[in-house]
């Protein structure tokens, strides 16, 4: 396995927290179709400005569980939710929800939306600007939104609360990853972590897990699921694989540790990074305080995992991605 690192996808975080290692790319200024994926996570995206976007996805062959069951989608509180005009357009910031129908085959979510590229392979490639600080404020409205929506029956008394990738995590650190890289990784990782920093991941899935109030959240917002729309005005979230019950801090932490990682990762001292998590949280109302730190933690050592599960073992990702959980920590 190549050097490389989870950040180095082009989709990075796409949807469910793993990053892409395959693109296919039909054309660099209007991609007609691009195909990606891990084993995770499988997408394909096709169509143009004209007509529009169709984003595909399926659990990849690897992946421990299936989308949540789509009967939960209604319960998402619609306004907005996307158009199917492809030249409608929202004010700036205006972020809406792009709730998926089934696909023919079984298991997949296909998403009309109003741009080809994910916020995640935007920033990874060009960094933050100013039209992200508007979309990442909406984001925070929007989650707000269905926070603040009553928790469906269905979902209330259903099996599948948790989210999907709290579920991943508790079980790598509990030894029980289906994947022998991952498994090999979680060997390694208490040595590397030490029993302080182990014992603080512990207890906050422990919190997460057996909050005695949830709240109904998207489970996984990540930046690989947030579409700007083109050419400009807001922006379409896709939501309905991972709608689960967490704490409401759940969904803000998800979003936090993506953004943390990417300018972690890039290296770069652009002055709109923190604006856009001011703008995150001012749209939400809330921020973290100090609890900030252990959940990005937990989202960059998810991301470590779904790499190692489903792309492949690479000892210097490891370290690096490691060695910033512990700074991260630590503070």
């Amino acid at each position: 396995m190549s050097g490389t690192s989870p950040a180095t996808g082009t989709e990075t975080g796409s949807g469910t927290g793993t990053a892409v290692t395959v693109e296919q790319t039909a054309s660099e200024q209007v991609p007609e179709r691009r195909e990606f994926g891990t084993g995770l996570l499988h997408t394909v995206v096709t169509g143009d400005p004209d007509r529009g976007y169709t984003w595909v996805r399926r659990p990849g062959p690897l992946s421990p569980a299936p989308f949540a069951a789509p009967g939960l989608d209604p319960a998402v509180p619609h306004g907005p939710a996307a158009p199917d005009a492809p030249d409608a357009q929202a004010p700036a910031g205006a972020v809406r929800w792009a709730a998926g129908t089934e696909t023919a085959e079984p298991g997949g979510r296909r998403y009309r939306v109003r741009g080809p590229e994910s916020v995640a392979r935007r920033l990874l490639h060009h960094g933050p600007d100013e039209d992200l600080v508007a979309v990442l404020e909406g984001v925070g409205r929007l989650l707000r939104t269905l926070h603040e929506t009553p928790v469906p029956q269905d979902l209330a008394g259903g099996p599948q609360t948790r989210p999907r990738g709290l579920v991943r995590f508790t079980d790598w650190l509990a030894g029980r990853a289906a994947s022998p890289r991952a498994a090999y990784a979680e060997s390694r990782l208490r040595p590397r972590l030490g029993e302080t920093r182990m014992a603080a991941l512990h207890a906050l899935c422990a919190r997460i897990a057996d909050e005695p109030d949830p709240v109904l959240c998207h489970g996984a917002p990540a930046l690989g699921s947030l579409v700007p729309a083109v050419p400009s005005g807001g922006a379409d979230l896709l939501i309905g694989e991972d709608l689960c019950l967490a704490p409401w801090y759940f969904d803000l932490g998800w979003i936090l540790g993506e953004l943390v990682e990417l300018k972690w990762y890039r290296g770069d001292g652009h002055p709109a990074w923190p604006r856009l998590l001011d703008a995150l949280f001012q749209g939400y109302g809330r921020d973290l305080g100090d609890e900030w730190g252990r959940l990005a933690a937990l989202r960059v050592l998810l991301h470590l995992h779904d790499y190692t599960a489903y792309v492949g073992w690479d000892e210097k990702t490891f370290e690096k991605y490691t060695g910033f959980a512990m700074f991260l920590l630590d503070l």
